[in-house]
């Protein structure tokens, strides 16, 4: 069976200008639908170096600042669950923000993810990502995690019914 593209391969040039509406939901589509998606880290870094600014403002705590902070962060995920996939539903986008929905699949078969060891469960939960866009790059970012749907689902104990039951429940998207 052949081997399929590389997601750098699928990457679109921008079908506007820096600071269009167009522009921003291209970078948006090319963070959370291709660059997650692809395997090879050099491609990523390729990615990475073109769509987001070198001075990245990450306001997630788990990531370290800065695009290097995403080019040491993103291979942590794939050596935890190497079948990570990376489903995106929306993308909105203004002149300066841009906004994807977006839902997180994959096995915990690898090495340990946050401190969680690897028992082969399965994943499945949604994110929301907000980035500030500035000179046509990724400036500034902010995200929401279902992270009581991931935790529970990696088997973390202890979380209140509460948490168990909102979980248990269909995800309509």
């Amino acid at each position: 069976m052949p081997t399929p593209p590389s997601a750098a391969t699928r990457m679109t040039e921008p079908p506007g200008p820096p600071g269009s509406v167009a522009y921003n939901t291209w970078l948006g589509r090319t963070f959370s639908e291709v660059l997650l998606n692809e395997r090879s880290q050099e491609e990523r870094v390729r990615i990475l170096n073109r769509i987001v600014a070198t001075g990245y403002i990450q306001h997630n705590p788990l990531v370290p600042q800065g695009r290097q902070g995403l080019i040491d962060f993103i291979p942590v995920i794939y050596q935890s669950m190497p079948d990570s996939r990376f489903i995106l539903h929306d993308v909105f986008a203004t002149t300066d923000r841009v906004v994807t929905r977006w839902t997180w699949t994959g096995t915990l078969t690898g090495a340990p993810f946050l401190g969680i060891p690897a028992r082969g469960q399965r994943v499945e939960f949604d994110v929301i990502d907000v980035w500030s866009v500035h000179d046509g790059q990724l400036h500034e970012h902010w995200d929401q995690f279902d992270w009581p749907r991931a935790l529970i689902q990696l088997g973390v104990q202890g979380l209140p019914q509460p948490f168990l039951d909102v979980a248990a429940r269909p995800v309509s998207r």
